[in-house]
């Protein structure tokens, strides 16, 4: 028998275990898209030290080389006989990388993708290559492009910038018009006012079973494919009509300044400015004093 001096216990009434479950899912409505935020700002700040890591390595090969690497190789040695060998800006720049995997190694006299050793490299998967808020995953896959050129045109302009297609640093050379990469005295604009590049996620299509198709993945999705460039082909950043300027993170995109600089560019950056920033040599002088103050 239970003394008279026993303490009682009862259990919860159902009442009391309704209230609990509401405090406790009140609390987790409040606290989930707080710790959400605080992720993302974390995957945020991770991509923009991959920007910053580019900037330091495309530095590097500007004081060895005196010229910026190609966005897109287009040379061949004979182009009768075989096509370009379409290395991009990312594969050059590998040996000042510090993340640079030690045996990594590219034949730049051979395709990209030659079987010897090239296609085999071209699949290793580079951290730094990847934003961490990215969808999709896939070897060698790459989320910021060289920005080429844009072929957009500023308000009340009648036509786009002269040779649009190479209006940018990274540009695609080739055997004719555009031999040269561009030097740095070649950024007329200025290096703070000029982009090399910018975040273009996930750009491999997905298939139903989950994987990237290969049509896609050659196209434009791999580090060491010469297609690794991108046009700004909208007036926005992320624009979920065109492959361009694009990024899971909520507002914008990174990017990276000639000058070292990585800047958010919001999906309200001003249009004008937008096409202004990815030209070297293109950018009209009522831009000048507000490059810096809008973007």
């Amino acid at each position: 028998m239970r003394s008279a001096t026993s303490p009682s216990f009862r259990g919860f009434s159902f009442v009391e275990v309704l209230v609990l479950l509401g405090v406790a899912g009140a609390l987790v409505a409040v606290l989930l898209p707080a710790l959400q935020r605080s992720r993302e700002a974390s995957r945020q700040a991770q991509c923009g030290d991959n920007c910053r890591r580019f900037g330091l390595a495309l530095g590097g090969y500007d004081d060895a080389k005196r010229e910026f690497p190609p966005g897109s190789d287009g040379f061949t040695t004979d182009r009768l006989k075989e096509p370009p060998r379409l290395h991009a800006w990312s594969s050059f720049i590998l040996p000042f990388l510090a993340e640079r995997p030690a045996k990594l190694e590219i034949d730049y006299a051979k395709p990209w993708n030659d079987p010897g050793g090239n296609l085999a490299a071209s699949r290793t998967d580079l951290a730094v290559y990847v934003c961490p808020s990215g969808v999709q995953r896939y070897p060698g896959k790459q989320d910021y492009g060289g920005v080429m050129g844009t072929a957009m045109k500023r308000s009340g302009d009648e036509n786009l910038v002269a040779d649009w297609a190479h209006a940018g640093v990274l540009y695609a050379t080739d055997d004719e018009a555009h031999r040269q990469p561009c030097r740095r005295e070649m950024i007329t604009d200025g290096l703070a006012n000029t982009v090399l590049v910018a975040e273009a996620s996930d750009r491999g299509a997905i298939t139903e079973e989950g994987k990237p198709t290969a049509e896609d993945l050659a196209a434009s999705s791999l580090w060491a494919h010469g297609t690794n460039c991108i046009l700004l082909s909208s007036r926005v950043v992320n624009d979920p009509a065109v492959d361009s300027f694009w990024s899971t993170h909520p507002g914008g995109v990174q990017a990276l300044f000639a000058d070292g600089r990585v800047v958010f560019l919001t999906d309200s950056v001003d249009a004008d400015v937008l096409v202004a920033i990815c030209t070297k040599s293109g950018r009209s002088e009522e831009h000048t004093s507000e490059l810096q103050s809008r973007v």
